[in-house]
């Protein structure tokens, strides 16, 4: 030992010994685990506990009251099956040993599976998700066309509203913009809910047309936020020019007066109209409006063929708006004045949007409510052909009886068609 002098040298030749009988010890107590790695134990180990891998994981193989090192053919089978139908996990005294053999030889990469299983997940809630829509849809199918149609008619109806108000149209203008928005909204829904768009129209369909009163209140509702949307959207987009508006005239946000901008989404009367001679015009303006509804889509009278009804219904509106617009606005419908009046409150113009022009908004609400069911009457009771037969008209059907008289009497006079 004289070759050691230094204390030095000996403790780095301790050091390496102590290494090497570690290393030797090391090598010995895992063979038995190497020797055993595609053991069926082991493989149900890892297939019980797939948790784990060199990409990554949480859960370590064990072997469940087994002992590793020499596993009878009887406890290998029985451990097998065992570990093969459960997915729990026990502490081992080994474990340490059992990470490290997985971590070397890990059996399926760890990153394919979790791609494979997110992508699965994600594809199910998302097919999920669109059956949920699709059954929402069909069972609220109604009330989503009335809200899609009572706001595609606001949005674009209003937005040509505020064209007027920068002096680019006149009410010749205005009336085709209406009449376009009018047809756009029915063919956007008139598949779908028959197009109402109008609380009074739904009124007057369940009084005269067999329209279900259940469905009365949700299509009231569904034209109401329609329209509070659709001119929503409509003032924000106009906002930089209503706003260089009541820059110009020296006002902000003004409802009456010089520079008023409200009436582009609400309805109020001239200055010179009396309250009962507006509540009598929309009374009369509504009646007109669903007796012509009525004939439109009475199809044993002359109702229009193909889908150019819509158009027919616009043109409609647009007369009337070109006729009677200057005494009342021809509101003609209350989710059509009550919506964008509320989304007006709220955009600045103030309580005087209700308070204006002697309280003048409950016209507008209450006023068509009673004149469409009028017209609705009046059409029903003197110009409605539900109970013809298929024969032909009215005049045709005379026409008929009249010929088979003759030839039964030759000799008696025709009838005239009117009997006293």
């Amino acid at each position: 030992m004289r070759i050691f002098k230094s204390s030095s040298a000996r403790f780095e030749v301790m050091v390496l010994v102590r290494s090497l009988v570690c290393c030797c010890v090391a090598v010995a107590q895992s063979a038995p685990l190497l020797s055993t790695k595609m053991s069926p134990m082991y493989q149900a180990s890892s297939v019980g506990n797939r948790g784990f891998s060199v990409f990554g994981g949480s859960k370590r193989p064990t072997f469940h009251n087994a002992n590793p090192t020499s596993p009878s053919k009887t406890n290998t089978k029985r451990n097998a099956l065992k570990l093969a139908s459960t997915h729990h996990t026990t502490h081992h005294p080994n474990a340490k040993r059992h990470f490290i053999v997985n971590r070397l030889l890990p059996l399926t990469p760890q990153s394919s599976r979790n791609t494979a299983s997110t992508l699965s997940i994600r594809k199910g809630k998302f097919k999920s998700m669109k059956e949920k829509l699709l059954a929402f849809r069909k069972k609220n199918r109604g009330f989503l066309g009335e809200f899609i149609g009572t706001f595609t008619l606001m949005f674009l109806g209003t937005a040509v509203n505020a064209v007027a108000a920068q002096g680019s149209i006149g009410l010749v203008g205005v009336a085709i913009g209406w009449l376009f928005a009018i047809s756009m909204a029915v063919y956007v829904a008139g598949g779908v809910s028959e197009a109402h768009l109008n609380p009074s129209v739904t009124l007057t369909f369940a009084l005269f047309k067999g329209f279900p009163w259940k469905m009365v209140l949700p299509y009231t509702v569904a034209q109401m936020l329609g329209a509070f949307v659709g001119s929503g959207l409509a003032f924000l987009d106009h906002k930089p020019f209503l706003d260089q508006l009541d820059v110009t005239n020296g006002v902000q946000r003004a409802v009456t007066g010089p520079g008023a901008t409200a009436g582009i989404f609400v309805t109020f009367p001239a200055p010179q109209i009396s309250m009962i001679h507006a509540f009598a015009d929309e009374v009369l303006t509504t009646a007109a409006l669903l007796m012509c509804v009525f004939a439109i889509g009475d199809n044993k009278n002359l109702a229009p063929k193909g889908n150019i009804g819509p158009v027919i219904v616009g043109g409609l509106v647009a007369l009337l708006i070109l006729g009677f617009g200057g005494i009342s606005g021809v509101a003609m419908n209350p989710a059509r004045d009550l919506g964008p009046r509320i989304m007006t409150f709220l955009a600045g113009y103030g309580s005087e949007v209700f308070t204006a022009y002697n309280n003048y908004w409950w016209i507008p609400i209450i006023a068509p409510l009673i004149g469409a069911p009028l017209g609705g009457a009046v059409y029903s009771a003197f110009v409605d052909n539900s109970e013809q037969d298929e024969s032909g008209s009215l005049a045709e059907r005379e026409e008929t009886n009249s010929s088979k008289d003759s030839d039964a009497n030759p000799n008696e006079a025709p009838r005239l068609g009117l009997e006293f």
